[in-house]
């Protein structure tokens, strides 16, 4: 039987300023292509893509390498360490924490903002 409101499935259909209705060419020496090409990868988009992210926020961030991960996990270990230590001293009734204690704690946490950036 035939669907009465003559309605297709499938995606709905984009909204007019959502297409993509412009091409753009642009030439580009060998340097430029492998600059834009490596750029891209670093960031873990295709070209059009990295070229779009450019234009709409004048920047493109790389992602985290696997490396930079792991240190940000191990900040937070140690972080979360810290704070569980200061967490019992201070349940013990200890209210002075050393001061040794504190100054590693703002330099993981300072470590972690720079990493975020």
């Amino acid at each position: 039987m035939a669907n009465p409101t003559n309605k297709k499935g499938g995606r709905p259909a984009k909204k007019l300023s959502e297409k993509r209705r412009y091409a753009v060419l642009l030439k580009l020496n060998t340097l430029e292509y492998f600059t834009l090409k490596s750029r891209a990868s670093e960031a873990g988009i295709g070209k059009n893509e990295y070229l779009r992210t450019l234009i709409t926020e004048g920047q493109v961030k790389a992602r985290i390498t696997p490396e930079q991960m792991a240190e940000i996990r191990k900040l937070s270990g140690m972080a979360n360490n810290i704070n569980q230590i200061a967490h019992r001293l201070h349940t013990f009734g200890i209210s002075t924490v050393p001061t040794e204690l504190r100054l590693l704690k703002l330099m993981v946490d300072e470590e972690l903002k720079t990493l975020r950036t």
